[in-house]
């Protein structure tokens, strides 16, 4: 198992992860404003951890494989979150708390999971699954949100709950 950490603290800052193979786990923690955080797992039973804290941060996770997990967190605003999951039964979630911050998640495979939880206002949530036995979940809290369940297969589950402050 290959383990890789990152810490940035400040503003415009990049951080960079990747690793291949099996049961890797990259994390990455930003706090400041104007970051740029990444990371990149190949293989299966990888797990990886985005963080950022404060304003206009930017974070992308790929991982290709299966049996993935990923957990992405913003607390601020004007964030953004991109999740791409190549391969089957994978799990993303993306946790966003502030204001105009938008999350997407893109899955393609089998029996993959998504779900974006958003509390504050003017958030925007995405996800774009393509395959069998597929589930996305959008939960916002707050006003004037915006959010789409894009799914192309069969058997797929989408749900989006949306409520007011």
């Amino acid at each position: 198992m290959k383990r890789l950490i990152g810490l940035a603290s400040g503003l415009a800052v990049l951080a960079l992860a990747t690793a291949a193979s099996a049961a890797n786990s990259a994390a990455v923690y930003q706090y400041g404003y104007g970051n740029n955080g990444a990371f990149t797992q190949n293989g299966h039973f990888n797990r990886g951890t985005l963080r950022t804290q404060g304003n206009w941060n930017t974070s992308k996770a790929e991982q290709q494989g299966s049996f993935n997990y990923l957990y992405q967190e913003q607390l601020g605003s004007k964030n953004a979150a991109v999740t791409g999951q190549y391969g089957n039964a994978n799990y993303a979630v993306t946790g966003q708390q502030g204001v105009r911050n938008a999350a997407a998640t893109f899955q393609s495979g089998l029996n993959n999971t998504s779900g974006i939880a958003q509390i504050g206002s003017n958030h925007t949530g995405l996800t774009e699954q393509s395959g069998v036995n597929n589930t996305a979940a959008t939960i916002q809290v707050g006003n004037g949100q915006h959010a789409e369940v894009h799914q192309a297969g069969a058997g797929n589950i989408g749900v989006v709950i949306q409520g007011g402050d």
